[in-house]
């Protein structure tokens, strides 16, 4: 029978297998095309480190782009575990399909499942509500794993549903990075949404 390691060592080893940027990431230049309910607009994005800047897109577009494109560089962007998820107490407490089930003495209560190495279910609440990311299937780039589809449940404090959003990242290697190339984003709630 094979011994489930501590909870400290399962998590930091799922979270080290994550690919990220490295800390002095110059960032990048690009043309940027946002699909949004079915019409197109057409910009650019202009990223210093970590930190994107959307140019041409105005209004909600701009705004809508400018938080993925940020969402994207953030998970992306190095951080000691120790000095993340490593600075709390954890514990295990279940164990069963979606992996083991690790809950965190953090301000957000958070359970993060971890399965054969990978991370499979984040869970936090906040007073807002809590959400559940849902890391359906990675890709690997060398050693290294970039999520690849996800589901994103938010839900009210009192647990009712709000809305589902469906992710699909692709990301590309440029020069020696991977960067993100496309998000397609499929929302469910007061109505259908899609935004590319």
């Amino acid at each position: 029978m094979v011994e489930t390691p501590p909870a400290w060592v399962l998590l930091k080893r799922a979270r080290e297998r994550i690919y990220t940027l490295p800390p002095d990431f110059p960032g990048f230049r690009a043309r940027l095309g946002l699909c949004l309910d079915g019409v197109w607009y057409v910009g650019a994005v202009e990223a210093e480190g970590f930190a994107p800047k959307v140019l041409g897109l105005f209004g909600e577009a701009g705004a809508i782009a400018e938080k993925e494109l940020a969402s994207l560089l953030g998970h992306r962007r190095p951080a000691p575990f120790e000095e993340g998820e490593g600075r709390y107490p954890m514990r295990l407490f279940a164990e069963g399909p979606l992996g083991t089930g690790i809950a965190l003495e953090d301000p957000f209560r958070s359970r993060i499942w971890v399965k054969e190495g990978r991370l499979a279910l984040i869970e936090r609440h906040l007073p807002e509500g809590s959400f559940r990311i849902h890391l359906e299937t990675w890709r690997e780039v060398g050693e290294r794993l970039l999520p690849h589809r996800f589901l994103l449940v938010h839900r009210d404090p009192r647990g009712h549903l709000l809305k589902v959003e469906r992710f699909r990242d692709e990301y590309a290697q440029v020069g020696p990075y991977w960067l993100p190339v496309e998000r397609e984003v499929v929302v469910e709630g007061e109505g259908l949404g899609v935004l590319a």
